[in-house]
């Protein structure tokens, strides 16, 4: 059996009670008064007193005098109070109707109280407050009501209970919506100004309680307004409002109560005007910059403007600065290597560089972190723990002569954690070391805390020279060491004892403050050390056979010029900057006036006391971008501007604005050439060219006004051999060519992006170089002058240095291959691919293959070979008896049918010559006279019929083999410089292969004795 369910049985339990309740009221009250008194009688015959009691009300709360007090709630448009706690009243009376609470009793005599109690239970006395029909709640009006109750049983006569007193509070409801007192509003405002505030609006409700009569909010209706309203009802404008822009704006604006009600819109009329105020107009928020486009006028509208007329202005000062330091090493710099930058700006080329990008020949600088290397030249990383690299002996000889150079550029990354720390380690940028055994250092350029210190210590000669002290050390003093966000060139020029510091190209003007030398006792010879060691990035202790003051930060074209120091104009070359502010406008200043610029023109400075002439020299500033292939990206600039008037100098608004600078078109670099080449084994001791059909085209897209693109190609116009012309007609050729380049090519500043700076051969297998090797062109390259330059490993040949594409065609067409054991050769592969600015453009990558061929020693052999590439048969070798040899091709297998065939045929032909030498020799025993002219044998054959030559049937020709052979076996690969015993592949031999025809088909035999 389930259990009924609990809350179900005392709901129907209640109810029950509540039923029962009301029927036993009701017959109780309708007993008649015979039966009622005849009860009274029994129960006071029982000892029992009916109708001896008071109802009594009671509460949980009550006021100061013992009363019981309840709260009620209701709203301002309700019906019901809900009171705390709810109203009841007992009775202590068990006999007849005294036992029930009939009714409840409001007592008010000076108040007119709109609520009623009306009992819901007799039993439990239980009753609500109700408002009374037709009575109404205004809470504007009245917020409280006060009122006692009492309650009377059924008794006869009724008994009342105590007092009990009801309080009740009256709760708003939101019945008015927000209002303004006007429906519009006007207010004036000056240009260029932000207000905060404008103005202040103000609505108002007439609802009375907090949580309805406040305003909780304020909106602005009209969109896309440069104006802002808070909740308070401040209303100010978000940006500055030129007048010439708009003359006045029209606002909507509406009030929201706490409760959620809209005003009635008001309309806010905000009238702009015209301000006069000192500063510049027409100077454009950006200006956009496409590559190549030369020098770009910034601001050709340029106005400065002066509104006190009551004060004439004594000077006027501007200054424009382009801001640059988020651009590589500081700004657009040259985009080549360092090797190359200097070759550019004309250095000496006895300077090596201790960082180079890692390649094929260049190994040890692969393990250091790096960035792309496609913006200029390599930067490379050292994290300050871990990462240095040793520089090869072969590289760079670590002796120092009493003249150098040291050059790098660098980017410090100081540990914030040594700021406060007294004892500052030492970084070391660059060192030579002992490398064994002890730990001298012999010198280094090295950071301590704020210091670039250089040491150098000499080696002892003599006995005597111990006992000099001579400077060691020099220590700058410099805050550019822990600018930790710009790059820096620093150049440190040595004619021992005097040291030059140079930063960012300029020279450092030693005293007190920044510079000291230390002096110190040279070294002395010790037979325990061997070697040394130059290190980058950290200095090696030979004695602890560890690195140690390792280098946190960047580096970047790390370079050494030893045996002579670097001039000045080479060193402020090396840190020109491709990008600046350009001023041209000198003819328009008039006395008074003055420009400058700082060193690397990206500050301009006009100083005058006429306004007017200021702003036409503005108008006269750009911004220029040397590089073809710039840097894209923003380029911040600010003008500033000051103007002294009567004693004060006053600091006119700052103008940012920036320039754009938009990506150019890459270039497109495309090696063709011939992709084959066949070669005989014994001319490749004697070197081949393998790339003398080569072509290199850079091809470039550059847009219109329109947008279209435009192609732009440069291609590598270089002659191609001419087989029908000879040695000399090829020499002048060559130098009228030479001349028509010279004349033609422009200059390298112009067309930076036809400029190769890599171009990377490798072989496929490896080279081995105790048999193979790779030759550029000397010769050639001397005589044009060449700036590249060659480095040969197993894995290739690395040809380097910014040069003309022209001069890079022509050393790699006259590079050569050579192997002094060609028999071991069958075939190998080579490919090429170059680059421009440091590897930011590389070409594809184009391979040649090398075919080796045997050539066959005998003259009947390759006689054979020329009628077998006429007929496209094969042809029996007489010689060796093989049939394998077939044009064109390195080896064939035999076809057995074709063997049949040309043994028959060279059978035949061998008869024919039996037969002839028979003949002859009976004519010699007749004494027959047999007669030869220059021209061919000549016989009287009228009494021997004989056949037609069977190589004439055929429809072959026998070439003579010194003549012809080597012309018709001869690979596309030779050249007329393979090697002194080839012959000249440019003779026609057309002529020849007709007359050897010829001389045989007139050969006349005498068959008169027969």
């Amino acid at each position: 059996m389930k259990p009924a369910n609990t809350s179900s049985t005392i709901n129907d339990f209640a109810t029950a009670r509540t039923v029962l309740d009301v029927l036993l009221t009701k017959l109780v009250l309708s007993w008649p008064s015979e039966l009622t008194a005849q009860v009274i009688t029994l129960a006071r015959a029982l000892g029992l007193e009916p109708n001896a009691y008071d109802p009594v009300i009671d509460s949980k709360y009550k006021n100061g005098r013992g009363i019981p007090v309840f709260h009620g709630n209701i709203s301002e448009q309700g019906k019901e109070v809900v009171l705390d706690p709810p109203l009841t009243a007992t009775d202590k009376d068990i006999v007849g109707g005294a036992s029930f609470i009939c009714g409840y009793n409001v007592i008010s005599k000076h108040h007119n109280i709109p609520f009623e109690v009306n009992l819901v239970n007799h039993t439990t006395g239980a009753a609500t407050v109700t408002l009374k029909k037709g009575g109404k709640l205004n809470f504007e009006k009245r917020r409280r009501y006060k009122f006692p109750v009492v309650a009377y049983d059924c008794g006869s006569p009724h008994r009342e209970s105590n007092r009990a007193i009801i309080f009740i509070k009256v709760q708003d409801v939101d019945e008015y919506a927000p209002h303004f007192n006007k429906t519009s509003v006007m207010v004036d405002m000056e240009e260029n100004k932000l207000y905060d505030p404008l103005i202040k609006l103000t609505a108002t409700d007439d609802d009375r309680s907090k949580l309805f009569r406040d305003i909780c909010d304020y909106q602005i209706v009209t969109p896309n307004v440069p104006f802002t309203i808070d909740k308070q009802g401040y209303l100010k404008n978000t940006v500055e409002i030129e007048y010439a822009t708009r003359h006045n704006f029209i606002l909507e604006v509406i009030a929201k109560d706490c409760g959620g009600k809209k005003s009635k819109r008001i309309f806010v009329n905000i009238r702009i005007k015209e301000a006069c105020k000192g500063g510049w107009t027409g100077i454009p928020d950006h200006v956009d910059y496409n590559a190549g486009t030369g020098k770009t006028i910034i601001a050709p509208s340029a106005a400065l403007k002066w509104c006190d007329t009551s004060c004439k202005p004594d000077s006027v000062t501007v200054k424009m600065s382009l801001k640059t330091k988020h651009i590589g090493k500081g700004c657009d710099r040259d985009t080549y290597s360092i090797t190359s930058q200097r070759r550019l700006c004309g250095a000496n080329d006895k300077s090596v560089d201790l960082l180079p990008p890692p390649s094929l020949t260049t190994t040890w600088t692969r393990t250091l972190p790096t960035d792309d290397g496609k913006e200029s030249d390599q930067v490379f990383y050292f994290d300050g723990e871990s990462n240095a690299v040793e520089v090869p002996h072969d590289r760079f000889n670590h002796t120092l002569h009493q003249h150098f150079t040291l050059m790098t550029w660098m980017k410090h990354n100081f540990a914030e954690s040594m700021k406060g720390d007294k004892k500052k380690p030492k970084e070391t940028i660059l060192c030579m070391s002992d490398g064994e055994k002890m730990s001298r250092h012999h010198y280094s350029l090295f950071i301590h805390g704020e210091k670039l210190i250089l040491l150098l210590r000499r080696e002892a000669a003599d006995a005597d020279d111990m006992e000099v002290f001579k400077p060691a050390e020099w220590r700058w003093h410099i805050p550019q060491i822990n600018d930790q966000d710009s790059w820096h060139h620093y150049a440190i020029s040595v004619d021992f004892p005097q040291v030059r510091l140079y930063i960012d190209g300029q020279l450092l003007i030693p005293d007190d403050s920044n510079y000291e030398v230390i002096d110190d006792w040279p070294l002395h010879k010790s037979g325990k050390v061997h070697f040394t060691k130059l290190v980058v990035g950290a200095c090696w202790e030979g004695g602890k056979s560890k690195f140690q003051h390792h280098f946190r930060g960047y580096l970047a074209g790390l370079s050494m010029l030893k045996g002579k120091s670097e001039s000045e104009s080479v060193i402020h070359c090396l840190n020109n900057c491709q990008e600046s502010l350009e001023f041209n406008a000198l003819d328009n200043m008039k006395s008074g006036t003055t420009v400058s610029f700082n060193s690397d023109k990206t500050d301009f400075s006009i100083h005058s006391t006429n306004l007017s002439e200021v702003s036409t020299l503005v108008q006269n500033v750009g911004y220029i971008n040397a590089r073809k292939f710039p840097t894209p990206g923003r380029r911040n600039l600010d003008v500033r501007t000051t103007v002294r008037c009567g004693g004060t100098t006053n600091v006119l608004p700052k103008i940012e604005s920036y320039i754009m600078v938009h990506p150019a078109h890459d270039p497109k670099i495309t090696i063709t050439g011939k992709n084959l080449y066949k070669v005989f084994r014994e001319n490749i001791n004697a070197g081949f060219t393998m790339f003398d059909k080569l072509n290199i085209a850079i091809d470039i897209k550059p847009q219109n006004d329109d947008g279209k693109d435009v192609v732009i190609g440069r291609k590598s116009e270089m002659p191609t051999r001419d087989k029908k012309i000879g040695k000399a007609e090829k020499l002048m050729l060559k130098q009228l060519q030479k001349k028509k380049r010279q004349e033609t090519l422009p200059k390298s500043s112009q067309t930076e992006f036809v400029l190769l700076d890599m171009c990377t051969v490798k072989a496929d297998p490896p080279l081995d170089l105790h048999k193979e090797r790779l030759h550029l062109p000397t010769p050639i390259m001397n005589q044009f002058k060449m700036q590249i330059e060659g480095s040969l490993t197993n894995e290739g040949l690395v040809i380097s240095n910014v040069d003309k594409v022209e001069n890079y065609v022509l050393a790699l067409r006259g590079l050569r291959y050579y192997n002094d054991i060609p028999q071991t050769m069958v075939s190998r592969t080579f490919s090429l691919s170059c680059s421009s600015q440091s590897g930011r453009f590389i070409s594809n990558e184009f391979s040649v293959e090398v075919l080796a061929m045997h050539k066959e020693p005998e003259t009947v052999h390759h006689a054979y070979a020329q009628v077998a590439a006429k007929s496209n048969v094969h042809l029996m070798d007489p010689v060796s008896g093989t049939g394998n040899m077939a044009v064109g091709v390195a080896s064939a297998s035999p076809n057995v049918g074709m063997v049949a065939i040309i043994v028959v045929c060279v059978g035949f032909l061998l008869f024919m010559i039996i037969l002839g030498i028979i003949r002859i020799r009976a004519a010699h025993r007749r004494t027959q006279l047999v007669q030869v002219d220059t021209e061919g044998l000549e016989w009287d054959n009228s009494a021997l019929t004989i056949t037609e030559n069977p190589m004439e049937q055929m429809g072959l020709q026998v070439f003579d083999y010194e003549e012809n052979a080597t012309t018709a076996l001869k690979d596309d690969s030779d050249t007329d410089d393979d090697c002194s015993s080839c012959r000249e592949d440019d003779i026609d031999s057309s002529d020849d292969e007709t007359t050897q025809v010829k001389k045989i088909k007139d050969l006349e035999w005498d068959d008169s004795s027969f």
